[in-house]
């Protein structure tokens, strides 16, 4: 059976983390198929939102480091390779929601932060453990982390292994909203349906202006596309 599933439901597709002997790990299968299943839902026109998420009660448990540990130039395959996927979702033209069922382990906390937006079940934890294995964030999620909560705090949570509970989540800026496992799905679909009006492309220059601050080279890419009502004001 295959580690990751791929659904779309109307206007959001759902990428699910789904392997529950490793607590849904990033094997190199996994995390391939992660890659492999966002671009689809990247290119499918009528989809609006990508939802990324973990079966079993579990966001992502990591890295399943023994398995990538069996590969030669495991270190530099390994960062390459999570680094490859957190930038692709950045990059994705739909907006990335982390649904955190469950608690986000080491580097699936970094994959988390990958999203545009995160929800968390109230009772799911981002965790910060890497120096507990001797490691630090190779996925590209210690200058997501520093973006958001500052390098101060960044430190800090690194520092003393930090078990993020929702509500500090909210608090820090981590997630937008705490939401109840089995009310994610709705949740995220009544967002995607938020969205419909918005034009996709407009959204993704948006995202891309945001990633990468040239605001004035996305509105150029975005004027000849233009479509303005009948009336100005409508």
């Amino acid at each position: 059976m295959a580690p990751v599933r791929y659904e779309q439901h109307g206007p959001v597709a759902v990428v699910t983390l789904d392997d529950a002997a490793t607590r849904n790990a990033l094997s190199p299968e996994a995390l391939d198929l992660v890659e492999r299943y966002a671009l689809t839902a990247g290119s499918e026109p009528d989809v609006r939102l990508l939802v990324l998420t973990g079966a079993d009660g579990v966001f992502c448990s990591g890295a399943a480091i023994r398995d990538w540990e069996a590969l030669d130039e495991s270190g530099v395959r390994l960062t390459d390779a999570g680094t490859g996927l957190t930038d692709l979702l950045a990059q994705l033209p739909i907006p990335v929601l982390a649904s955190l069922p469950g608690h986000a382990v080491g580097g699936g906390s970094e994959l988390a932060l990958a999203a545009d937006w995160r929800i968390s079940d109230p009772a799911a934890e981002l965790r910060f453990v890497h120096t507990s294995l001797a490691l630090m964030p190779g996925f590209g999620g210690l200058g997501r982390l520093e973006r958001i909560v500052g390098p101060s705090a960044a430190l800090r949570l690194l520092a003393t292994r930090a078990r993020v509970g929702a509500e500090e989540a909210q608090r820090l800026g981590l997630i937008e909203a705490i939401v109840p496992a089995a009310e994610q799905l709705a949740w995220a679909t009544a967002l995607a349906e938020q969205m419909a009006g918005s034009d996709r492309y407009a959204l993704a220059e948006i995202k891309a202006a945001l990633r990468d601050g040239n605001e004035r080279s996305a509105f150029l890419r975005v004027w000849p596309h233009r479509q303005l009502p009948d009336r100005l004001g409508s």
